[in-house]
């Protein structure tokens, strides 16, 4: 059997428009379950942050972060892909994290929410420099 050129244009206009559903459905579900953990655990992240921090950070601040993010693993611990056996091996690559930023006067303060683990850590940047890490 021949396939003509009209065909072939067909089979590629229909794979096209199911490789776009299939992303835009992918992408919609990602977001909406971003969107869910971070509701959802924004509360907690607020709370053990503002533990660590103490009294060295203005309670208000902490009711107005300028971003909360999540994702998933710390990419600043040393730790490689196939060093499964790791004791941090988790927390590199597997445990989700809220990142909470605050902009304050002379500083950026962000703190780092473990949410396996309910653990915080605050760090600042900028005229002052605090930095806190304690389990919650």
């Amino acid at each position: 059997m021949k396939w003509n050129q009209p065909m072939r244009i067909l089979l590629l206009i229909i794979a096209v428009l199911a490789v776009a559903n299939f992303s835009v459905h992918e992408y919609i579900d990602r977001t909406a379950k971003r969107d869910i953990i971070i509701s959802a655990y924004r509360g907690n992240a607020i709370a053990a942050c503002q533990r660590q921090a103490g009294n060295q950070i203005d309670p208000e601040v902490w009711n107005k972060p300028s971003g909360v993010k999540l994702k998933i693993g710390k990419s600043d611990l040393d730790v490689y892909v196939w060093q499964t056996k790791h004791k941090l091996w988790k927390a590199r690559y597997q445990n989700p994290y809220l990142y909470v930023t605050l902009g304050t006067k002379g500083a950026v303060i962000y703190c780092d929410y473990d949410i396996s683990n309910d653990t915080a850590s605050v760090h600042a940047t900028g005229a002052r420099t605090i930095s806190y890490h304690d389990a919650g």
